[in-house]
């Protein structure tokens, strides 16, 4: 709450039900913001609108003076990862900022973006910086575990960056890397799978179908 005890906000959370977007909606709550939290598309009902379908966020967004970009599709082993992973990813982040544009009440969007979408490269490099990018036909070509992941956050993140400079809004890309710490989910994200393989030795983990890698 503010100084004179009312509430603030509000703001937009996508991604809430992930393991960041929901530790996110809760230090809002407890700063005092009014949060929208959007779900996921296999929460809602049949027929409901996607976050790939234009307009869909139109309406959480109304009003809020910030928006929390965390969903992203996430499946390793898609069968068709262009049209499943990449394609909505990109599609996605772009109906979230054509949403803010609607609004006109939206001081910033924070994203979260990944490191995924700036050290996949042919060369290793020393240390990254602002002006750093995975190589997407590196990651299309190799097919390393995960690749999918990186291009579609590479490109999304891009996307989202040049619509912003177009349409002069305040956004700011968060890139993390390896994210861990307790969980207030049912569920387990892979970094955490990660942080645990490490510390248990357990670098394989192909007896418990688990998908190992950073996020």
């Amino acid at each position: 709450m503010d100084s004179a005890g009312e509430l603030k906000g509000p703001v937009a959370v996508t991604g809430a039900a992930g393991y960041v977007g929901s530790w996110q909606v809760m230090r809002l709550l407890q700063e005092g913001y009014t949060v929208r939290a959007t779900k996921r598309a296999s929460d809602l009902p049949s027929g409901r609108q996607t976050w790939e379908d234009d307009g869909s966020f139109d309406e959480a967004f109304q009003g809020c003076i910030g928006v929390f970009h965390m969903a992203t599709a996430m499946d390793f082993e898609s069968t068709d990862p262009e049209n499943k992973v990449i394609k909505p990813t990109v599609n996605g982040v772009l109906n979230v900022m054509r949403s803010c544009k609607k609004a006109q009440t939206v001081k910033r969007i924070i994203y979260t973006s990944s490191a995924g979408a700036v050290k996949r490269t042919e060369q290793k490099q020393s240390h990254f910086d602002e002006a750093c990018w995975s190589n997407v036909e590196f990651c299309r070509q190799t097919k390393m575990t995960g690749w999918m992941y990186f291009v579609s956050k590479t490109l999304a993140e891009k996307a989202a960056l040049e619509f912003a400079k177009e349409n002069n809004i305040d956004l700011i890309s968060i890139i993390p890397s390896l994210v861990v710490g307790p969980s207030i989910m049912s569920s387990m994200p892979p970094s955490m799978l990660t942080a645990l393989a490490l510390i248990l030795g357990l670098l394989l983990c192909e007896h418990l179908n688990l998908v190992v890698m950073s996020i």
